[in-house]
C-alpha cells in the first residue's frame, strides 16, 4: 500500500510538473481603470435603469452572483470561504465599491489556485484511468448549482474525483474506449489550461461588474470594447457565420437563440438549449473538443467565411443524457435582411361540401432596413410592407380568414410592430411605455385604414417576444382577433446603450405596458386558446432569469372594442379538444413530455458504469417505442435501433409538429368563420 501511495505521490508531482510547461501563475488585481469604470456604470444604473436599485442594496447578492458564476457547480469554494467573503463585502461600509472590488480579486485568486489543485489532482488520476473504480454504488446530483458547497478540502477532492468519473462514464457510453476516453480528457484539461493562461485582470473585472448588472436584470450588461465591437457586427447583421446567439455557464457553451432567417434556422439541425461540445471546420477534419472554453474563442472558431461548412457536435436539447452526442454540418452565410421576409401560404380546410381557404403569413422578425428609411428611399425593406404586400394577394385569391404566425418571433423594430398593428386595426395606440421616471405615454397612430377587417389568429409560442407580444397583446386587447398557442416568453421592458470611457453599458430604461393597463413583462401574452406544444415552457421565459423585473399594471388607455371574439372561445376550445384526443401526433406528443417529465424527476446520476448502460438502454428503448408505436398507425417505416431514431435526416411532413400546429389553427379559425365570427360597428373603451 505505501509503495502505491508512493507511486501515486510521484506520480502527480510528475503531472504537476509537467502542467507548468502551460499553466502559468498570475497575480489579478485592480487597476485605477476599472475603479473608475466601476464607479461609472454604477453611477448609471443607480439613476438611469428602471429598477432604482442602490448598490449598497444588491452588494451582497451580486457579489454571490460572481462567486456561482466563477464556481457554477460548487467544486472549488468551501462552505467558510463563500461566508467569509460575503461577511467581508457585507461588512464593510466606507468604500463600498472599491471594497466589493478588492474582495472580488482576492476570490479570484482562491479560485485560481484552487483550479490549479483540481486540475492536477483530475490529470493525475486519469494516468491509471483503469484504476478508477466504475463500479461503485456511489452517485452524484444532475444538477450541483443549488447544492450545499463542500465543507472540506476532502469533500473537494471527493467532488472531483467524482466529476472524473463521471466524464469517463459519458465518454464510454458515447461508444470511447479507456484510451480514447482519456486522450479526449487530457486535451480537455489541457484546454482549460490555456483558457486560464488567456485569463487577465480585466476578464475578472467584467466578470464582477456584469454580477452587479445582471442584479438589476438580465438584459442590462457591461460590454467590453472587444464585446461592443462584436455586440455592433451583430446588430448590423453582417456577420459571416451561422446565424445563432450562443451563452455559457462557464463549461458548456449552448444556444441561446436563433437568428430569424440564419443559416442555423435554415438547416432545422440547430436548436435553442443545445449544447455545443465540439466544433471543426470541414467535413475531412477532426472535431475539436470546447468544453470549458471561453465562449468569445467558441464563437472564432464557428464564424468563418461564406459557403464554408462547419461541423458541430452538439448535445442535442431533448437528448436522454449529455453522452449522447450528435455531428451536424452548417454552411457559413450571410444574415441577411431578405432571409428574414415575411413568407405566404395558403391552407385549405374542408367542412362537408364547403372548403375553406386560409391564408397564412409567417413573419419571423420585425425587420426595418434603417438606412434607406432615413434616406426617404421610397421602397425601402420593412416587415409591415412585406405583409402588406403578401395580405393584398392572399385577399386577392380570396382567403376565409388569416393565420399570423409569429412563433419564434423573438421581436425587432417597435416601429414595425405598430406599423404591423394597424393593418389590422386601422388606427389607436398600441402599446403604453413607462419610464424610469415614471411618465406613461401611448404609441400608435390616431387615425388609419385598416388594410384586413376579416377573421384573423395570431399564432404565438414560447419564443414569441418583445414586439410579437406588444402586436398580440393588441389584436387581443381590441378583440380584433384570437390569440392562440401557447404562453409567450414575457419580455416586455426597451434597453438603452450608452457609451462609457471604456466600452457600452446596455440597461433597461422603460416598461411595456398593453392598452388594457397590464404589462407583457414576466407574464408575456396568455392565449385565447391553448395549443399542445413540443417545447417545455416551464424553463423557457423571462420568469426564468434572474433578475427580471415584475409584472404589474398602468391606468387602462382609450382604444376600440372590435368585438369579433364575444364568448366563442370556450365552444372552440371544445371542438379543439375533440380533435386532439384523435390526433395522433398530439397524442403522442403528450405520452413523450411525460415520459421525459418521469425521467426529469430523478435528480441522481450513477457513478456505476454498467448500471448507466442498463439505464440508458432501458431509456432508449422506451423512447424508440414511443416513435415506432406513432409510425407503426400512420403506417411508415419503423426504426430498428435507437441510433437510426436519432441519426434520422428527414421526417416526413406528416410527422412535422409545428406544421401539425399550424393545421390545427387553420381549424381553430374555420371553426371561428362558422360559428363566431359576427362583424359589428366598434366602440369605444374609456378607461373607466
Amino acid at each position: 500500500m505505501n509503495k502505491l501511495k508512493t507511486q501515486f505521490l510521484l506520480l502527480l508531482i510528475l503531472s504537476s510538473f509537467s502542467l507548468q510547461l502551460f499553466l502559468e501563475e498570475k497575480n489579478f488585481n485592480f487597476n485605477e481603470d476599472h475603479l473608475e469604470l466601476s464607479k461609472e456604470i454604477v453611477r448609471i444604473l443607480e439613476t438611469e435603469h428602471y429598477s432604482k436599485k442602490e448598490f449598497s442594496s444588491i452588494k451582497r447578492e451580486s457579489f454571490n452572483l460572481f462567486l456561482e458564476r466563477l464556481d457554477p457547480n460548487k467544486i472549488i469554494f468551501l462552505d467558510r470561504e463563500v461566508k467569509n467573503y460575503l461577511d467581508s463585502v457585507e461588512n464593510n461600509s466606507s468604500d463600498e465599491l472599491e471594497n466589493s472590488l478588492q474582495v472580488a480579486f482576492e476570490a479570484f485568486g482562491l479560485f485560481q489556485a484552487r483550479y490549479r489543485e483540481r486540475n492536477e489532482f483530475q490529470v493525475g488520476l486519469l494516468e491509471n484511468i483503469e484504476d478508477l473504480n466504475l463500479r461503485q454504488s456511489k452517485r452524484i446530483l444532475k444538477d450541483r448549482s443549488k447544492a450545499q458547497s463542500p465543507r472540506t478540502i476532502q469533500q473537494l477532492r471527493d467532488l472531483w474525483e467524482s466529476a472524473l468519473i463521471e466524464d469517463v462514464i459519458k465518454l464510454s457510453l458515447s461508444g470511447n474506449d479507456f484510451s480514447e476516453t482519456q486522450d479526449k480528457l487530457n486535451k480537455r484539461l489541457k484546454s482549460s489550461f490555456n483558457y486560464f493562461n488567456k485569463t487577465i485582470s480585466d476578464d475578472v473585472f467584467d466578470i464582477y461588474i456584469n454580477s452587479v448588472s445582471s442584479i438589476y436584470g438580465p438584459h442590462t450588461s457591461y460590454m467590453s470594447p472587444k464585446r461592443s465591437e462584436d455586440f455592433d457586427i451583430d446588430m448590423s447583421l453582417s456577420l459571416e457565420g451561422i446565424g445563432a446567439l450562443l451563452s455559457s455557464d462557464g463549461l458548456y457553451t449552448s444556444v441561446a437563440s436563433l437568428v430569424a432567417g440564419g443559416p442555423a434556422e435554415n438547416s432545422s439541425k440547430l436548436h435553442p438549449n443545445d449544447k455545443i461540445v465540439g466544433v471543426g471546420q470541414e467535413s475531412d477534419e477532426g472535431i475539436t473538443d470546447v468544453i470549458g472554453w471561453r465562449i468569445d474563442d467558441v464563437v472564432k472558431l464557428i464564424r468563418g467565411p461564406k459557403h464554408s461548412i462547419v461541423r458541430l457536435e452538439i448535445i442535442p436539447s431533448n437528448s436522454l443524457d449529455e453522452s449522447e452526442t450528435k455531428i451536424i454540418e452548417i454552411t457559413r452565410n450571410l444574415v441577411k435582411l431578405e432571409d428574414q421576409s415575411a413568407k405566404r401560404n395558403i391552407l385549405s380546410i374542408k367542412r362537408g361540401d364547403k372548403e375553406y381557404k386560409i391564408g397564412v403569413i409567417k413573419l419571423s422578425a420585425f425587420y426595418m432596413d434603417f438606412d434607406a428609411y432615413k434616406r426617404r428611399e421610397y421602397d425601402y425593406k420593412s416587415s409591415s410592407k412585406d405583409v402588406k404586400r403578401l395580405l393584398r394577394s392572399l385577399k386577392n385569391e380570396g382567403i376565409d380568414g388569416l393565420i399570423l404566425d409569429l412563433r419564434n418571433n423573438g421581436g425587432g423594430s417597435l416601429f414595425e410592430a405598430n406599423s404591423l398593428a394597424h393593418l389590422f386595426l386601422g388606427g389607436g395606440t398600441t402599446v403604453q411605455v413607462k419610464t424610469s421616471k415614471g411618465s406613461v405615454h401611448g404609441l400608435g397612430e390616431r387615425r388609419g385604414f385598416q388594410f384586413y377587417d376579416d377573421p384573423l389568429i395570431v399564432l404565438v409560442n414560447r419564443f414569441s417576444a418583445s414586439a410579437s407580444e406588444i402586436l398580440a397583446g393588441a389584436i387581443q386587447d381590441y378583440r380584433r382577433g384570437l390569440v392562440v398557442g401557447t404562453d409567450t416568453f414575457g419580455k416586455g421592458t426597451v434597453q438603452k446603450v450608452e457609451p462609457l470611457n471604456l466600452g457600452q453599458i446596455k440597461f433597461t430604461e422603460s416598461k411595456f405596458y398593453r392598452v388594457s393597463g397590464g404589462s407583457t413583462q414576466n407574464k408575456g401574452i396568455t392565449p385565447d386558446i391553448y395549443l399542445p406544444s413540443p417545447i417545455d415552457t416551464e424553463d423557457i421565459g423571462e420568469n426564468q432569469l434572474l433578475g427580471a423585473l415584475d409584472y404589474d399594471k398602468v391606468a387602462k388607455t382609450r382604444f376600440k372594442d372590435f368585438n369579433r371574439i364575444g364568448s366563442s372561445t370556450e365552444s372552440l376550445t371544445f371542438k379543439l379538444n375533440q380533435r386532439i384526443s384523435t390526433s395522433l401526433l398530439f397524442t403522442n406528443l403528450e405520452k413523450k413530455k411525460a415520459w421525459r417529465e418521469l425521467q426529469e424527476k430523478d435528480i441522481w446520476l450513477s457513478l456505476n458504469l454498467e448500471k448507466r448502460k442498463n439505464n440508458k438502454e432501458k431509456s432508449e428503448q422506451e423512447l424508440l417505442s414511443l416513435e415506432n408505436s406513432l409510425r407503426k398507425e400512420l403506417g411508415l417505416e419503423t426504426y430498428q435501433t435507437y441510433k437510426d431514431f436519432i441519426n434520422r435526416e428527414e421526417d416526413p411532413d406528416i410527422l412535422d409538429i409545428d406544421q401539425e400546429i399550424l393545421k390545427e389553427s387553420a381549424n381553430i379559425l374555420t371553426d371561428f368563420i362558422e360559428y363566431s365570427y359576427q362583424p359589428v360597428v366598434a366602440s369605444l373603451k374609456s378607461t373607466g
